[in-house]
């Protein structure tokens, strides 16, 4: 996703809404008085598959000396480096290549943990998501209403803004969650105790072969390659993580450093430039414009007018104030010299698989697309009309695959996904996707059998599908297969195996044009 320049209106919209967002904008500061500093952001963890048992977190490293400083910008012939940025934003960038080799090694974990998994599951005749329901899921309880009571009492400032009772709801699936983690810890315990585990190439190494063994358990090999793809999106969400605060440091540190220059060429304080350009001017909204923002968004608020008029107004004229930095900033750069050598991280290639997945085009198509997707989402509803376009102009150069990912925020979302498998089986997966992002207000199960009847299907068939959890399972796989690359939010797409980063027709034409003109690029998929 790119960066915002502006407080976004969704930003805002969270405080107050009844729900939590996948994901959400970041804003780019502006122009301020020097001396603030951004806050540095957490690092990414490596996502853990819901089949299979977690791996301990590694402990973290100890905190080493600062490296050489390294050139992020150039502004009218004056250097800025990593020792200029925020120093907290500079540790985390430091310390990135040590903390994926804390990731490769937490995957290496987690590998070993799930072919133990497997081999037990084997050896008692069961799947291995048969094996952890047994073993796992069935000896999760709930917490008891004292415990819950307590958590939300402990956090209560970090949950004041969510409603009550969802507020509760999601509580006790993190407190279930984390009985989960110890069942699955001790399960490991037992595992490992009576199953040999041999340790080959050590896996903090970067540049083994792929064919390199890093681990043995019960004869079966994990190579570096399998280590090494697992990897690529964990390490990309980590690079992304560090550029982006450093990025917004560097951005900063150039708006510093030329709001100084201004105020010098001035004969003034950079005080007093913030002061007549920024502060003078903003205004507090009008209860005009008040009254218009709320009717505007009155279907993603909580409450009346009255009961949410402060937050508004505030964040009106937070976004006022916003609007006048960023065009003092954008004044400011305009006749300056400014060589920017940070650059963005590039989403790496995967071998995403399309499995036995709703598929149009031809196999020997130059390009695979990969969605991952949510039947609930409105952010997918509007994505699926800019595929069919965009699709449908390359014709057979390009080959589409949909993939289920049903977020846990959208209730109805996962049963939407095992109907239209169950259509998927009846030839009319496409057509019944169609009437799904359509008809989003009313996912529900008689809702969805009654979509079956509009097209046709053999209700017969359908219905036993549906309510017999048929592809229940086959969702599952999508999802853990979904977060093995990377995928935390939705719609999620793949070109030839590249994460898409701008979702917009330009962005997925630009996308589908690279992939065309790379020589020998064959599409970057797996089977089952």
């Amino acid at each position: 996703m790119n960066t915002t320049k502006t407080l976004s209106i969704f930003t805002f919209l969270l405080l107050i809404a009844t729900t939590m967002s996948a994901q959400s904008p970041r804003r780019r500061g502006g122009v301020r008085t020097p001396g603030a500093k951004p806050p540095a952001t957490q690092p990414a963890k490596p996502a853990a598959q819901p089949a299979a048992i977690p791996a301990v977190t590694p402990r973290p490293a100890s905190v080493a000396a600062p490296k050489a400083p390294v050139l992020l910008a150039v502004v009218n012939g004056q250097n800025i480096t990593t020792a200029d940025i925020d120093p907290r934003v500079r540790e985390l960038v430091e310390t990135l290549d040590a903390r994926i080799a804390g990731a490769r090694n937490q995957i290496l974990e987690m590998e070993i943990n799930t072919l133990l998994l497997a081999s037990e599951a084997n050896r008692r005749k069961l799947t291995p998501q048969q094996f952890y329901d047994l073993e796992v899921t069935r000896k999760i309880t709930d917490p008891p209403a004292a415990e819950v009571d307590k958590f939300i009492e402990d956090n209560r400032e970090e949950l004041k803004q969510v409603d009550p009772a969802a507020a509760r709801k999601q509580v006790v699936e993190y407190l279930r969650g984390e009985r989960e983690a110890a069942i699955s810890a001790a399960l490991v315990k037992r595992l490992r105790a009576s199953t040999s585990v041999v340790k080959g190439a050590l896996p903090s190494a970067s540049d083994l072969p792929a064919s390199a063994v890093m681990a043995t358990i019960g004869g079966r090999a994990i190579t570096a390659g399998t280590i090494n793809e697992r990897l690529k999106p964990i390490a990309y969400d980590m690079r992304v993580n560090a550029y982006r605060p450093q990025r917004q440091a560097l951005d900063q540190t150039i708006d510093d450093m030329l709001l100084i220059a201004e105020a010098n060429r001035r004969s003034v304080g950079p005080e007093q430039i913030i002061r007549t350009e920024i502060s003078d001017k903003v205004r507090p909204p009008t209860e005009q414009e008040i009254a218009k923002f709320f009717t505007d968004n009155k279907a993603s608020m909580k409450g009346d007018l009255a009961s949410v008029r402060d937050q508004i107004a505030q964040f009106l004229q937070d976004q006022n104030q916003v609007r006048l930095e960023e065009e003092l900033s954008l004044r400011l750069r305009k006749g300056a010299n400014i060589r920017i050598l940070l650059s963005e991280p590039t989403p790496p290639a995967q071998a995403v698989s399309v499995d036995d997945d709703p598929v149009r085009g031809p196999a020997s198509a130059a390009v695979t697309v990969v969605e991952f997707t949510d039947f609930q989402c409105p952010s997918c509803a509007a994505m699926h009309p800019v595929l069919e376009e965009v699709l449908k102009s390359y014709g057979a150069k390009v080959r589409f695959v949909v993939r289920d990912f049903p977020l846990a925020m959208h209730p109805q979302a996962r049963k939407a996904a095992e109907a239209a498998n169950a259509a998927h089986a009846q030839g009319k997966f496409f057509e019944y996707a169609a009437l799904l992002f359509k008809r989003q207000n009313a996912l529900d199960v008689p809702s969805l059998k009654k979509y079956a009847t509009e097209l046709g299907l053999d209700r017969v068939r359908f219905d036993a599908a549906l309510d017999g959890g048929k592809f229940a399972d086959e969702v599952r796989h999508d999802v853990a297969q979904g977060e093995l690359y990377g995928v935390g939010a939705t719609p999620t797409i793949f070109v030839n195996g590249v994460m898409l980063t701008e979702l917009t027709s330009e962005g997925l034409r630009a996308a589908i044009d690279r992939a065309l003109a790379t020589p020998n690029s064959a599409p970057k998929v797996s089977a089952k």
